[in-house]
């Protein structure tokens, strides 16, 4: 759940380049 939730904060933002370093970081976590 926290894990998506934090998607759709980046989904949401207007910064592709930290979209992907969160996205990044999510990969870690799973």
């Amino acid at each position: 759940m926290e894990i998506k939730r934090i998607g759709v904060l980046t989904s949401g933002g207007d910064a592709p380049g930290m979209n992907a370093a969160i996205r990044s970081v999510v990969r870690a976590c799973t």
